[in-house]
């Protein structure tokens, strides 16, 4: 085949010869150029024609496998004219090929239990194309069909004409929902310090005109130039027979043959034409950008290399470090900044970067602190003190990822060796890395560090980018106060307090009850102090315990003067304890070593404690959990970052059309209660002060505590650990379930219409009824799941890929447990409002004829088993028994809804499909919601 339609290669474009291109055996593996041992689990191979392969057997779940296949190009081997033909690709992968016809792609994986989204899907790069499947079971039948897909994707594509007219919009939709001003700004700070390359000119979105111009020949260019096999590698992680499955795909894939000249761009040196930048626009996010240019090291991963990143990386570490004290203390200017270093960023530039995020108005003061911090860390250079907090830290995350390796997932495995091959490292086991990393360590010292960090962050051009949603100041200010930041006097930071006082809870209370649920394989125990404990020790996840302690009445008990700051409360954690702030207590964690962290969660009925741990830190973390909860801090800093942040939130939110049509269903489908509201109007925001959290958590976080561990630990050593914490001292008071009913809207009123300020073409409609909660009618709620994944199916074969006017309609119905006659089903498209019309027709056409006939056995079958084996997947996680252990303990029908939650979907029948949508959907008049710009172009 020859090379694209006849058009000539622009310039800059190296092309390898065909017959060369044809026999080459492709690139080797990282671990082949360095001659270094890479994980042995994996079996790494090489077919004749270059394609690489991974295996992997994993017994993470039981069953199963993930599959990947990766094409090493992405948007930035496209042609001018071309912007976009790598993402409208990896859009036809599924519109048919030579043994798979249209939309079959689809329905063949939801048979086998795949939902498209989490376990079907694909991405497109600037460097890298990526498909992969996450199969529930690792039978014959799925190594055939993702092996069958893979093949007929690398090679076969049909790339019908009329399909790729009607994937247009789709992929068109896709661009315009994405089209969002944190994005917009992102591309703004990339083009300005990576001018003068391709990377700017390739967004892997591309350009409308062009999408709108592709043909069948263009995107067959693109195709034969990159997907070929010295450009693509295999990865299959799962319950498998490597040696079968080697066999299997050296048969499919051993014929594969490269058909065109490769695309090799020129991709350019970055050469910006001004040191500073801005980007200024509503929704924006307020952010600083320093950025160091270094040149792109590329050099192949020797252990000499990933010594000198790993001492580099160290010296990133430790400005973190001092970066996040400075963040923490009372009066910072800004409320977050981060360094990061990437030694190749597309292999055209590394970069060391500073980024700050602060209020419009405060930049100047917040770059002025940044960098004082930065400066004062290369003058001084890195200190004892430092290493003290970094390298325990290092070492017991590396010990956490050892005791954690036993029990990856398939697919966290998979796409682990997918991120090594795009990085061109040495795939490591978790042992191997831990005793690489150790013995760099016990050589590494504070003046070598010091001495890469003045490399990275001292002495190469450095650049600012300043992104905001007001204020414009100009490049020129922008660079001037830059000059007088990197010249003002420093002062160094004073010294915090690392120990930690919170070891004493008083009398650990005795043990009233102590029973055990063999069904559920779980401990429930009651202490006098009226603490109620309840252990679940899981196989699944080595190394990680996972802690909840439940207080309060959580929103259920707001006043309906509280309300306005729900959007605030889970900030609680940033005002640290009584006795320490929160850079204390992370210093004592990094000196200790320990691994845990602390969050607040607000439920319906609960504000919610929450903590991950290292099985051995398990005391730690309760304790550092009940210190929060019997001692909170609310320190000032806390009330100076809420009313720093919250304008910032309020824009963002407001430019963000899915934020406000969310917020309106939520207020319309909860009846209007202002406790279950979701994102914060900016009246919210602005009436919330820092005296409201004391005053809404204070008394909750002091009351009895339901607390919920589950994970790698025994179960005594839970209960003692809880016995010394939430089980000590006195009783605490426990409060009643407040009440919190909804009363959905009937439907059949006017039309909801919400603005926002986002772009004029972004918009979304939807239709919305009212359903009873989950304990009104369990097998309703079990037919409603069904039922929505039904109509979502039939939307994505009309609406998305049959009319292309949306990128991805959406299909819910939900049932609460928590919160009685809290119930709703819903259907809802991004699209321009000129095409709501359209969609409300289809719709209503679709919702009759699925009230008119049950629906065919093979379409309920696509329906239904990928939420089945969505079920038996959950049930392995640690993450459905947390959901699922504090409903149990508050509610008693919710152990039989748990254990028969497979069995319900499973005896849902194509006739209650029908009578569901002719007696609760079709024949009910729906609440219509939409959400269009304040400056959209007419519409319906």
């Amino acid at each position: 085949m020859t090379l694209g339609i006849g058009l000539a290669a622009p310039a800059g474009w190296a092309q390898v010869p065909a017959a060369t291109a044809v026999t080459q055996a492709g690139p080797p593996w990282a671990h082949e150029q360095v001659q270094r041992s890479p994980d042995p689990a994996v079996r790494f191979g090489r077919l004749p024609n270059g394609l690489r392969y991974a295996l992997q057997h994993n017994e993470t779940p039981r069953d199963g496998v993930s599959m990947r296949l990766r094409i090493g190009s992405g948007s930035l081997q496209e042609r001018e004219g071309e912007q976009g033909l790598a993402h409208f690709l990896e859009h036809m992968a599924f519109r048919g090929s030579a043994k798979v016809a249209d939309g079959e792609v689809v329905h063949m994986l939801q048979r086998q239990g795949l939902a498209f989204g989490p376990d079907t899907n694909a991405s497109t790069g600037l460097d890298q194309t990526i498909y992969f499947f996450n199969f529930p079971k690792a039978d014959q039948e799925a190594l055939d069909t993702g092996l069958l897909l893979f093949r007929e994707i690398a090679e076969h594509l049909a790339l019908d004409p009329q399909r790729i007219e009607q994937e247009k919009g789709v992929v068109l939709a896709e661009i315009r929902a994405r089209d969002v001003p944190p994005q917009r700004a992102q591309q703004a700070d990339i083009a300005h310090s990576l001018a003068g390359t391709l990377v700017p000119e390739r967004w892997p979105g591309g350009k409308v005109e062009a999408v709108q111009a592709a043909t069948a020949e263009k995107l067959r260019r693109y195709y034969a130039a990159n997907y070929r096999p010295d450009n693509a590698t295999l990865v299959i992680v799962g319950n498998i027979d490597v040696d079968a499955v080697e066999r299997q795909l050296r048969q499919q894939f051993g014929d594969w043959h490269s058909r065109a000249p490769a695309d090799a761009p020129a991709l350019g040196t970055p050469q910006p034409p001004r040191q500073s930048a801005e980007f200024v626009a509503e929704g924006v996010p307020d952010l600083l950008a320093l950025t160091w240019l270094l040149p792109p090291d590329n050099r192949a991963p020797t252990l000499a290399v990933e010594r000198e990143q790993l001492v580099a990386q160290l010296g990133v570490g430790v400005l973190n470090m001092r970066l996040v004290d400075r963040t923490l203390q009372p009066g910072s200017p800004f409320l977050q900044a981060m360094g990061t270093l990437d030694p190749s960023v597309f292999k055209v530039a590394g970069q060391a970067r500073m980024v700050v995020a602060a209020p419009a108005a405060q930049w100047p003061a917040a770059l002025d602190a940044a960098l004082a911090e930065l400066r004062l860390l290369l003058g001084r250079g890195v200190q004892p003190a430092d290493l003290q907090r970094l390298l325990p830290a290092v070492r017991s995350s590396l010990q956490v990822a050892v005791a954690q390796s036993p029990t990856r997932q398939h697919a966290a495995i998979a796409d682990a060796l997918v991120q090594s091959d795009l990085a061109g490292a040495v795939y490591l086991s978790a042992q191997q890395t831990q005793a690489e990393v150790d013995a760099m360590l016990a050589k590494v010292s504070a003046e070598e560090i010091t001495a890469a960090l003045r490399r990275s962050f001292g002495g190469s051009p450095l650049l600012l980018f300043r992104s905001a949603h007001a204020e414009p100041v100009g490049a020129e200010a922008l660079t001037r106060q830059l000059a007088q930041a990197s010249q003002r006097p420093l002062a160094a930071q004073a010294a915090t307090n690392a120990s930690w006082p919170y070891t004493d809870f008083g009398a650990p209370s005795a043990i009233s009850t102590r029973t055990t649920d063999a069904a559920l394989g779980t401990t429930f125990v009651e202490f006098a102090n009226g603490t109620r404990l309840v252990v679940k020790s899981t196989p699944q996840e080595r190394g990680l315990v996972g802690v909840q302690v439940w207080l309060g009445q959580g929103r259920a008990g707001l006043k309906p003067e509280q309300t306005h700051a729900l959007w605030a409360l889970d900030s609680m954690p940033l005002g640290g304890t009584g006795q320490r702030s929160l850079p204390e207590l992370m210093q004592w964690l990094q000196i200790q070593g320990k691994q845990l962290n602390v969050a607040l969660r607000v439920d319906p009925q609960a504000f919610v404690l929450l903590g991950n741990a290292a099985p051995a830190d398990l005391t730690a973390q309760l304790q550092v959990l009940a210190a929060y909860a019997r001692d909170p801090g609310f320190r000032p800093e806390l009330g100076e970052r809420l009313q720093a942040v919250g304008p910032m939130v309020a824009n963002q939110i407001e430019t963000q059309a899915g934020a406000v049509y969310g917020r309106a269903v939520l207020q319309t489908m909860n009846g209007g209660d202002a406790r279950l509201s979701g994102a914060p109007t900016p009246a919210d925001i602005a009436a919330t002060r820092p005296d409201d959290l004391p005053a809404v958590l204070r008394a909750p976080l002091a009351g009895a505590a339901d607390v919920v561990v589950v994970g790698d630990i025994g179960v005594d050593a839970a209960v003692a650990a809880v016995q010394a914490t939430f089980g000590a001292g006195p009783t605490r008071p426990r409060l009643p379930r407040a009440d919190l009913q909804v009363k959905g809207p009937a439907g059949g009123a006017a039309p909801i219409v919400v603005t926002h300020l986002g772009q004029p073409e972004q918009a979304i409609v939807g239709w919305h009824w009212a359903m009873p909660d989950h304990w009104a009618d369990p097998a309703l709620a079990a037919t409603g799941r069904v039922a929505a994944a039904v109509l979502q199916s039939r939307l994505d074969d009309t609406v998305r890929s049959q009319l292309g006017i949306t990128y991805s309609p959406a299909v819910g119905s939900g049932a609460s447990l928590e919160v009685p006659g809290q119930g709703s089903f819903s259907a809802q498209i991004e699209t321009p409002p000129a095409k709501f019309a359209t969609f409300r027709t289809l719709l209503r056409a679709e919702l009759d004829a699925l009230a008119s006939r049950p629906v065919a056995a093979d379409e309920l079958r696509r329906a239904r088993q990928p939420l089945v084996e969505s079920q038996h997947k959950n049930s392995q996680t640690n993450g459905h028994w947390s959901f699922w252990l504090p409903q149990i303990l508050n509610e008693p029908r919710a152990k039989a809804a748990m254990l028969g939650e497979v069995d319900a979907l499973q005896a849902v029948t194509a006739e209650q499909v029908q009578a569901f949508f002719r007696d609760r959907i079709a024949n009910r008049s729906p609440v219509e919601i939409s959400t269009r710009a304040k400056t959209a172009p007419a519409g319906n």
